[in-house]
């Protein structure tokens, strides 16, 4: 099959509303051929396609991996470079296509987890420039994202990487899809130094939309750091 067929035909299923559907469907083709197809549609215009191209990159990465894992590290090394300045790109959709990855992929998340994480932590002195932090808001939300996703699986791992070192100036970021995603971080987290901030944003009405099980679901961004709070509370 043609690059171009396969992609206009990997768009179209995207477009289902059934993530399960889609996910079937995908098996019936060879695993490696969907990434070239399955990337491109990480900054489709149609958030059904984008996020539902996300959660399939994550399947198809970890049967790739399932079969090669070093075909898996290849994919990863795309994403890592996709993020790079040199590469001349934005890399929309990067961050979250490699969360979804090492979310299926326990060997992916053990060599890759600790990169997410460099994206949400600046430099730090001379000697210790462990920091590749994005600054672009938009990006920010797909770092965000995929911390979020991570954090159930991989809590210890992230909080030994320092990924709450960060969180505070995420929480008073002017973008209101960062401050609700920082907010679900921190609860996801237990991060309790940041209460006092979260408590004073309880009223902020900002809407936030987060993609979770196939879906967006749409959330204040006030709903979001109360729920951590509460979380944090019952010692969640």
């Amino acid at each position: 099959m043609k690059r171009q067929q396969l992609k206009r035909i990997i768009t179209a299923l995207l477009r289902d509303e059934r993530l399960v559907d889609i996910k079937k469907r995908l098996l019936r083709f060879d695993q490696r051929s969907l990434i070239n197809p399955l990337v491109s549609c990480l900054c489709h215009t149609d958030e059904t396609i984008r996020w539902h191209s996300v959660s399939a990159i994550g399947e198809v990465v970890n049967k790739i991996g399932a079969e090669e894992i070093e075909n898996a590290r290849i994919v990863m090394r795309r994403f890592l470079w996709m993020l790079n300045d040199e590469s001349g790109g934005i890399g929309w959709g990067v961050p979250e296509a490699m969360s979804e990855s090492m979310y299926h992929n326990k060997i992916l998340a053990e060599e890759y987890l600790h990169m997410l994480v460099s994206y949400s932590i600046d430099d730090g002195p001379e000697l210790f420039q462990d920091g590749n932090f994005i600054e672009l808001p938009l990006l920010q939300h797909g770092v965000l994202w995929g911390l979020c996703r991570l954090a159930g699986q991989y809590k210890e791992q992230l909080v030994n990487l320092g990924v709450d070192e960060n969180i505070d100036f995420y929480l008073s970021s002017n973008d209101s899809q960062v401050k609700g995603l920082a907010c679900l971080l921190c609860g996801l987290l237990s991060r309790t130094g940041s209460i006092d901030q979260m408590t004073s944003m309880i009223s902020d009405s900002n809407t936030v939309r987060i993609y979770s099980g196939g879906k967006m679901i749409k959330y204040t961004v006030g709903q979001l750091a109360s729920d951590a709070l509460e979380s944090m509370s019952q010692g969640r």
